[in-house]
């Protein structure tokens, strides 16, 4: 037999269009509802591109990175080659791929104790739309805050406030700008999608 659609809480905005529809537009409706409410939750809802002020916040990463590798960023530690196990440590990471982790080169141009560090931040401009590129955006401010924590642990203050600005332009993303690493975001939309249609009887 068919599945059996569960009501409408009375608690959601009623749109005409759903209130008035056959029962599964309302249970579309329903997840539509539930989904974009659940997306400003995990923080989809946070920084958008906007192309009269066109600041790409990855930028602003790059070049706190960069300021601290050339010293223009006073890092309180003793020189003893700290940026170039930094760099060694950034080019051997690993970041989110498709179905697999892959070299975090892919969006490192550039990492040199005397050049700098440049990233090609126009592989995360859709991060904010794309979840992928959410979870690679996510994995590259990890893996700075890693080998920042493993190889000028004094360097953390200073990128903490540069990491949380880019942090909060990625949905779901659990990065610890103080160092500490964990899993990306739990199930993403995706996860959340498939839950929601189960819960409803969409399911096979």
């Amino acid at each position: 037999g068919g599945s059996k659609l569960s009501p409408l809480p009375s608690d959601l905005p009623q749109d005409p269009v759903c209130s008035q529809g056959s029962a599964m537009a309302k249970q579309l409706c329903l997840i539509s509802a539930v989904l974009a409410t659940s997306a400003s939750a995990l923080g989809f809802a946070g920084w958008t591109y906007d192309p009269e002020h066109p600041v790409e916040p990855f930028d602003g990463v790059a070049k706190a990175v960069t300021d601290m590798l050339l010293h223009l960023t006073p890092v309180d530690r003793r020189e003893d080659g700290w940026q170039g196990g930094f760099c060694s440590c950034m080019e051997n990471g690993h970041i989110s791929s498709w179905y697999q982790y892959s070299s975090a080169m892919y969006l490192i141009d550039t990492c040199n104790p005397t050049k700098g560090f440049v990233m090609r931040t126009g592989h995360l401009q859709d991060r904010h739309t794309e979840p992928l590129q959410g979870m690679m955006a996510c994995d590259t401010l990890k893996l700075i805050s890693y080998c920042m924590s493993h190889h000028a642990q004094e360097a953390l203050p200073a990128w903490k406030p540069t990491c949380s600005n880019a942090h909060y332009t990625i949905g779901a993303c659990d990065v610890d700008c103080s160092g500490a690493v964990h899993r990306f975001g739990g199930l993403g939309l995706a996860g959340l999608l498939a839950g929601t249609l189960a819960v409803f009887g969409f399911g096979a």
